[in-house]
C-alpha cells in the first residue's frame, strides 16, 4: 500500500510512561455520580402547548425519577405532572409551557408555569381561576390522597403567565 501525505501530518503519538511518584499527587479523584440522589434531582424544559406534550413530560418525569431511585413516588408524580401540562394546553394552547422537575425537603415539587395573562376584571380573574381549579381536580385528588399540597400562583404587576405547582412528600405517596 502506497504512503500517504497523511502518514507524514498525522504521525503516530506514543504517550509518555507517567511516572509513579507524581502520579498521585495529579490523579483526580475518582467521579461519584450524583444521579441517584434525590437531593440532585432538578430539571426544568420547555414543551409545546400541545396536547402531546403531556405523554412528553411524563415520559420525561418518569425517567427523572427512575435515575434517582424515586420509583416509590412515581405513579402520582406521573399523575400530577400530566394533568398539570394537560390542564395548561387548554389555557395557553399552542405557547410554550415551562415545566419543573426539583427534590426538597423530602418532597417532589413539580411546577408547570403558562403564558396566560392575568384578566383585570376580579370577576373574570376569579371565574378563570374556579374553571382552572375544575380542570384539575384530578390532581387535587392525587396530591390529597399523598399528603401533598397544590395551588395557583397567578400573575403579578412585574410577572406574566400562570404557575401551577405540586407538592408530592415521599412518605405520603
Amino acid at each position: 500500500m502506497p504512503s500517504t501525505d497523511t502518514d507524514t501530518l498525522c504521525p503516530l503519538i506514543t504517550p509518555t510512561p507517567a511516572n509513579p511518584s507524581t502520579l498521585a499527587t495529579t490523579q483526580r479523584p475518582a467521579y461519584k455520580p450524583r444521579s441517584s440522589d434525590p437531593s440532585a434531582l432538578s430539571y426544568s424544559f420547555t414543551v409545546p402547548g400541545d396536547p402531546l406534550s403531556a405523554t412528553v413530560v411524563r415520559t420525561t418525569t418518569r425517567s427523572v425519577l427512575r435515575a434517582h431511585g424515586l420509583t416509590a413516588i412515581e405513579e402520582p408524580a406521573l399523575s400530577a405532572a400530566g394533568e398539570l401540562v394537560a390542564c395548561a394546553t387548554q389555557f395557553a394552547p399552542g405557547q410554550d409551557l415551562y415545566h419543573s422537575i426539583r427534590w426538597c425537603d423530602g418532597a417532589l415539587r413539580i411546577v408547570n408555569w403558562d403564558a396566560h395573562h392575568a384578566h383585570s376584571n376580579p370577576r373574570d380573574a376569579a371565574r378563570c381561576t374556579a374553571h382552572r381549579k375544575r380542570a384539575l381536580l384530578l390532581l387535587a385528588a392525587v396530591i390529597h390522597e399523598c399528603g401533598g399540597d397544590w395551588g395557583i400562583s397567578q400573575s403579578g404587576p412585574t410577572t406574566e403567565g400562570t404557575r401551577v405547582w405540586a407538592r408530592l412528600p415521599l412518605p405520603g405517596a
